[in-house]
């Protein structure tokens, strides 16, 4: 019989998939889903974007280089250099990526030395799965800070001795799922006690670009020394399916993780780069999708205050975080709306120890007809 690492076998279904299944059965009965679970917007991918890729698939398509062709990078500085006015090379700050998922993943294996006891990677909890699991794979030692209240991860309170055993620890600003942001002042503090006890901070920004008033600061503006942060063109354009992002940051730590990523063969493929290159060029269509984006929120932010129900997500993101009304486990709330055809997400599918077990997530996925549709039946059930 094949031996297997321990690791998988001691993982829970990945979140996604058990949902999966779920609405799976529910189809299954002939039921219309309307599905904010995922948080894969519906809108189509701007022409001019999909066009790109089309004309960059040639009869022969060559292996990618693992740094990326020069003229992606040259996009995604000049990118950087509008949206936060920063000054990067395209040779030595940046890299592409096959989407944040890669990056989140692989980074604990190039920062992490599983021999030794100070391998902790600290990240906020509630948060996106793979940052425990990308530890966990990598040998680290996971540790989870329990977000509450205004949802602000605080990385400079931590004690002392945890600190010192840290190697890396996660920010995620916009917060997914709550949407709240870390201000600049926070995000120095954070990049301060990083450097003070050698601690590599990396921090996911894939929703910087989708917000809803004040623009989200990023973890670059407070120098590079320690400091990464990933892009995903997956909200930011709507391509969730061509898996293209980008890291950038301190040269000496994009060295290292250019070094490691030759032997997992993981390189965006060059029609994708040929897309992603005119989409990191271009911000007018992204201002088009906040705009869809607020559309969708305003809907549901006007039936929850209605109700008195408390919601975060107002800041940025494109997710509403629901406290569940009286005394019902969100478990139980997310199965009798899906009974009706609503997909939400239990606050559970995001932790790993907090108390979320009263929120859910709402993915404004569907399209507005759809959202209308959806709160007509939730209104009904009230």
């Amino acid at each position: 019989m094949p031996r297997y690492n321990p690791v998988l076998l001691e993982l829970e279904t990945y979140p996604q998939q058990a949902l999966n299944q779920r609405k799976a059965k529910v189809l299954s009965e002939g039921k219309t889903l309307y599905d904010f679970g995922v948080g894969d917007p519906q809108e189509p991918v701007p022409l001019f974007i999909r066009e790109a890729l089309q004309a960059a698939v040639s009869p022969h398509c060559g292996y990618p280089n693992v740094a990326g062709p020069i003229a992606l990078r040259k996009s995604i500085v000049g990118y950087l250099k509008r949206r936060y006015d920063l000054d990067f090379s395209p040779e030595k700050h940046v890299i592409p990526t096959s989407g944040a998922k890669e990056a989140v993943f692989h980074a604990p294996l190039v920062f992490i030395d599983p021999r030794v006891d100070d391998r902790y990677i600290v990240f906020p909890d509630p948060g996106y799965p793979a940052y425990m699991r990308g530890a966990k794979f990598a040998g680290a030692i996971p540790y989870s800070v329990s977000l509450d209240g205004d949802y602000i991860f605080r990385p400079w309170l931590l004690d002392e001795e945890l600190l010192r055993k840290t190697r890396v620890i996660w920010l995620n600003s916009p917060h997914n799922p709550s949407g709240v942001c870390m201000s600049l002042d926070d995000l120095h503090r954070t990049a301060d006690v990083c450097r003070k006890y050698d601690i590599v901070c990396i921090s996911d920004e894939t929703y910087a670009d989708i917000y809803h008033q004040q623009r989200p600061h990023s973890i670059l503006e407070c120098g590079l020394e320690n400091v990464l942060a990933i892009h995903s063109l997956s909200k930011r354009s709507g391509m969730t399916g061509y898996r293209s992002g980008f890291l950038v940051g301190d040269p000496v730590l994009i060295a290292k993780f250019k070094k490691f990523r030759s032997n997992p063969g993981l390189v965006p493929q060059n029609f994708v780069n040929a897309a992603a290159e005119v989409a990191w060029g271009d911000d007018r269509h992204v201002e088009q999708r906040r705009e869809i984006f607020a559309k969708k929120k305003a809907l549901f932010l006007h039936f929850f205050d209605q109700q008195g129900w408390t919601v975060l997500g107002r800041d940025a993101t494109l997710y509403l975080w629901l406290r569940v009304p009286g005394d019902e486990d969100a478990q139980h709330f997310a199965l009798r709306l899906l009974d009706k055809g609503i997909v939400v997400s239990p606050g559970s599918m995001f932790s790993v120890g907090a108390m979320t077990e009263n929120y859910v997530r709402l993915a404004m996925v569907p399209d507005i007809e759809s959202c209308h549709k959806a709160l007509s039946i939730w209104k009904a059930m009230i």
